[in-house]
Order: C-alpha cells, then sequence, then structure tokens
C-alpha cells in the first residue's frame, strides 16, 4: 500500500509548480466583467492564457521563465515585455499551418499573425459568410479560433478588454476600462481608479512586492465601493472561486482514482483502493459542487461539464454496484474509465473549455433541461461502465480463457449495467422530447443530437434482444457494450464536434477528432481480434469434443477384438 500512496504523492509532485517574485493575493481578487459575468482576475487570467496559449503557464519571452496565469496577465496588460513579437498564440491545425506558410511550431507571435496576408484572406472570407449566413469550411473555423485567440491578446494588450470599472448608477450596463470610465463615468471617481491602477502598474513593474500588494488592495476596495453591494460579486464569492481554480480538484480526483486502479488490482489491497476510490470520488463530487456554486446552476451544459459529471456517474455506479453484488470487478472497470475522462478535460482546454460561461437563453430556467441531461448523462455513464466491463470480459476470455465462460457471473453483473444504461438513456430522450416541446415548440424534429441519441439506444436495444432471442450468448454481449458505445460517442462526441449542425449549437466545438478516431478504430481491431480467437478456440473444443464422443466407442470395439 505504501507503494500507492508514494505514486500518489509523486503525481502531485509533478503538478505545475510557478515561481515569481510577487504576492499576487489581492490583484487576483479584482473583479472584472467578461464574458457575460463577473469573475475573479485570477479567473480571467487562467481562462485568457489558456485560450491565447493552450498552456497552464506563459513562457516569458526575454528570459524564457514560466509565469503563473495572473503573472502573465499583468506583464501582458502592463507592457513589461514585448508580447507582440512573443510566439505565444496558439496555431494546433496543421492545415492551417501549411495554408497559413507557417514554419513548423504550433506558438506564433500575433505580430506576425497580424501580418501574414493569408491570415487577413481568412478574415475577410469569415467576415462575408458570416454576414451572409454561409457555413464555413473546416480550415475557415480554424482560423477563426486563432482570429479568437488574436483579438483576445490584443484587448489585454492594449487594455481594452479590462472592463473593471463598474458602471456607478446602472448595475446592468457593461463595465468599462478606468480610461474609458474617465470619458463616460464620473471623472473624479474614474480618476481615483486610474491613480490606484498606475500604483499597480509601477510597483508591478519596479518588483515592490509590499507596494503591489497594498496598490493592489486599494485598487480593489476602490473598484468595489463603485457599485452597489448587490451587484457587485461578493468577497466570499471570490475567494471560493479562487478555492476551486488553485485546488483543481478533477486533477486531484484522477490521480487518486489512479492509485484506487493499482490498489484494486489485488485481492490483498482492495479495500485501500475502495478507500482511495472513494477519496477520489469525493474530490470529483465536491469540485463538481463548487462549479455549480459558481455558475449559480448545473453544471451540465456543455461538453466539459459532461464529461466530468460522467465521471462522477461512473465512480458513483460503481460504488452502488460494489454495495449491492460485492463484485470486486465494478471499481476496477471504472477507475481507468473515470481516469481518461477526467485527464481529457484537465489537460486539453482548448478542446474542452473549462470556463464558467453564462448560458444562452434557451438553455435558462429550464426544469427539463436540467433533468434530461443528468438522465441521459447517466445512461453515458451506465454504458462507459459496461465498456470497461465489456474490455474486462474479452481479457479473459483473450489471456486467461480457462477462468471464464458463458456462465460466469461476470456475464450477469454486465448485464445489470446494460439494463441500467438502457432504463437511464430512454427516460433521457423522452426527457429531452419534453425539452424540446418546452423550448422550441415540438417535440421531436429530428435534430441531429435527437437522431443520433436515438441510434444509440436503438444499438444497445438491439444487441440485448438479440440475446433474448438466442442470436449471440454472453460473450456476444460483452462485444456488443464494447461496440455499441461508438453509438454513445457520436450522439455524445460526433454531432458537437464532427457534424457540429443542428439546433444543439451551444454545445459545439473543434479538436480531438484524430485522438477519438483513433481509440475507435485501435478498439475495433481488439475486439474483433478477441472475437477471432474466441472462433477458433470454440472450434477447437468443439473437434475436441467430437473426437472424445468418436474415439470412446472405436476403443470399446477395439478392445473387444482383442479379447477375441
Amino acid at each position: 500500500m505504501k507503494k500507492w500512496i508514494s505514486l500518489t504523492l509523486g503525481l502531485i509532485c509533478t503538478l505545475p509548480v510557478y515561481g515569481g517574485e510577487l504576492n499576487f493575493d489581492e490583484a487576483a481578487g479584482i473583479v472584472i466583467q467578461s464574458g457575460g459575468r463577473q469573475k475573479p482576475l485570477h479567473t480571467f487570467a487562467n481562462e485568457s492564457m489558456q485560450l491565447v496559449t493552450g498552456r497552464r503557464s506563459v513562457e516569458d519571452p526575454q528570459t524564457g521563465a514560466r509565469l503563473e496565469p495572473i503573472d502573465g496577465l499583468f506583464s501582458i496588460w502592463f507592457g513589461k515585455r514585448d508580447w507582440g513579437d512573443a510566439p505565444i498564440v496558439l496555431v494546433s491545425n496543421p492545415g492551417l499551418r501549411e495554408a497559413l506558410e507557417l514554419e513548423h511550431s504550433r506558438h506564433f507571435s500575433f505580430d506576425s499573425l497580424m501580418a501574414n496576408p493569408r491570415m487577413a484572406e481568412f478574415f475577410h472570407a469569415i467576415s462575408n459568410k458570416r454576414a451572409a449566413g454561409e457555413e464555413l469550411t473546416d480550415l475557415e473555423t480554424e482560423a477563426e479560433i486563432v482570429l479568437h485567440r488574436m483579438d483576445v491578446l490584443n484587448l489585454i494588450l492594449t487594455g481594452e478588454g479590462m472592463a473593471i470599472v463598474p458602471h456607478p448608477d446602472d448595475p446592468s450596463a457593461r463595465w468599462t476600462t478606468p480610461l474609458m470610465a474617465v470619458e463616460n463615468h464620473d471623472p473624479e471617481a474614474a480618476r481615483g481608479v486610474v491613480r490606484k491602477l498606475r500604483k499597480v502598474s509601477d510597483s508591478y513593474l519596479a518588483g515592490d512586492e509590499a507596494g503591489f500588494t497594498a496598490a493592489s488592495r486599494d485598487l480593489r476596495l476602490v473598484l468595489s465601493g463603485l457599485a452597489p453591494e448587490a451587484h457587485y460579486l461578493s468577497e466570499a464569492a471570490v475567494g471560493r472561486e479562487i478555492h476551486y481554480n488553485n485546488l483543481h480538484p478533477f486533477r486531484l480526483a484522477w490521480i487518486f482514482y489512479v492509485a484506487a486502479f493499482l490498489g484494486l488490482l489485488f485481492r490483498r489491497t482492495y479495500r485501500w483502493g475502495m478507500g482511495i476510490f472513494a477519496v477520489g470520488f469525493a474530490l470529483n463530487v465536491y469540485g463538481f459542487i463548487l462549479r455549480a456554486w459558481i455558475a449559480e446552476r448545473a453544471p451540465i451544459t456543455n461538453m466539459y461539464e459532461t464529461v466530468v459529471w460522467v465521471a462522477l456517474s461512473l465512480a458513483l455506479f460503481a460504488i452502488i454496484f460494489e454495495a449491492i453484488y460485492r463484485a470486486r470487478i465494478y471499481a476496477l472497470c471504472a477507475a481507468p474509465l473515470a481516469v481518461v475522462t477526467l485527464i481529457l478535460a484537465d489537460l486539453f482546454p482548448t478542446v474542452l473549455d473549462p470556463g464558467i460561461n453564462p448560458l444562452p437563453p434557451v438553455l435558462r430556467d429550464n426544469f427539463w433541461l436540467v433533468t434530461h441531461v443528468v438522465t441521459i448523462m447517466l445512461g453515458y455513464a451506465a454504458f462507459a461502465l459496461a465498456l470497461g466491463m465489456g474490455h474486462y470480459i474479452l481479457g479473459r476470455y483473450l489471456f486467461k480463457p480457462e477462468t471464464i465462460d458463458e456462465e460466469s457471473e461476470i456475464h450477469h453483473l454486465l448485464n445489470r449495467v446494460l439494463q441500467i444504461g438502457i432504463l437511464f438513456l430512454a427516460l433521457g430522450t423522452i426527457l429531452g422530447g419534453v425539452w424540446a416541446n418546452y423550448s422550441w415548440g415540438r417535440f421531436w424534429g429530428w435534430d441531429p443530437k435527437e437522431t443520433w441519441a436515438l441510434i444509440a439506444l436503438l444499438l444497445y436495444i438491439f444487441a440485448s434482444h438479440g440475446k433474448l432471442a438466442g442470436w449471440w450468448g454472453n460473450f456476444g454481449m460483452a462485444v456488443a457494450a464494447c461496440l455499441c458505445f461508438n453509438g454513445i460517442l457520436m450522439a455524445w462526441f460526433g454531432v458537437n464536434f464532427v457534424l457540429a449542425s443542428g439546433l444543439h449549437s451551444y454545445g459545439f466545438g473543434t479538436g480531438g477528432i484524430e485522438w477519438v478516431g483513433l481509440f475507435v478504430a485501435l478498439d475495433a481491431l481488439f475486439v474483433g481480434f478477441c472475437g477471432v480467437m474466441h472462433v477458433k478456440r470454440q472450434r477447437t473444443l468443439r473437434a475436441g469434443q467430437v473426437l472424445a464422443e468418436i474415439g470412446a466407442p472405436s476403443r470399446g470395439i477395439a478392445g473387444s477384438e482383442g479379447a477375441q
């Protein structure tokens, strides 16, 4: 058990550690209005730096040192370096890099991209198509993402995106920058903000820690006093969000799930493994609650949040089934899948946006949306658990065929999970129709999301009925548990990231297609190989049985002839 604890601590120690001379605790609590909501500057820095660079840290163009996002934000805002010439803008798509004739790198400077004539051509083509309501090509979509990154960086470079000054008279009005507030609001109060901000800038550039801390505190207090208390983010809310940002609960959860999986592999450490698994689950739940508290809504409305919810539901199903059946298999199969889902959420922010953003109008105050998404994602989680169990069963047939057959108890355990998955997916699909009727005025419209959810459900129903009809046995159900999950992947990921069409546009995104395609291809090869080996083994066993049946009487005849 000490090995698992050491491994967990080792993984935690590999998390990014940033150096720096200044204390940003006070500055991080300054509130900014961005993305349709108020948030701490700490959150804005994390989101904007991740968006622009695709990384959790920012590299200083002169020293090469890693800066934490809040430090990088201030350095760009106050012009500590020539950030316009720093290669920090992510261009991840190889096809777009080729079209722009960029060198073999993933990061480029704002100035070089602005000077690229082909980027200007993309900009005009995208603008014209958006104005005409036409669909963009794949390359134009990727170019639009890069243009958005450049726009965010430019707004920080110029200070035009740093809307930290609330309107003193109209709480619903958009916030402004300090310089704009001098022109549009109370000039005297706004000049006071500008003076405080200048002190923050001067102390930051001078590396004066005490002065920077004091100036940041003064600026934060002055800004919070400009707006009515009820319309300004409270100290408690700011502290809660910064705590969530610093804790990284979902990252800690997958680290504990890794340690739990290692413990669950062996009988002697099974209880320790379950204990660590429970800690990972608790962190998963805690992070989910914090996110819901910060967003003031159920955090299940984009791809990132549904991935986190499925990981949580996976672990929940595993704990429940372990408590009921004492099978020592559910948590073992759930842990690696929870690890994969949370790693995807943690390490690919450019694909799965972790930002907490306001909901589109169609999703606000909608009871049916929450019940529909929660229910259908519970179905996805159950089928993900069945996917893990299906692979475990096929692995047993492949590597230890003597330990499993058609009558083994594990097939019964898999069927229970599949039944739960069908129940939740069917109920979630029906609730989705209720939500569609509430939001769009029709119960069913063959929207791609609706269609693929129905296809995924029918795949699992077909597999279950095929077993009842005797078309295949328990081994076939293990195969189905693996292959039918491709329907879930299409309904969950494919519609949003491949088709990107339909009324569920709030969940669309780009990226990750190659990795998902690679997983599907490799998994199909593994399942196919297991199927071929199983068929060969069954033929060998049947041939042996036939020879045994034929050989027994022939030996009897030979024996009688010898006696004569």
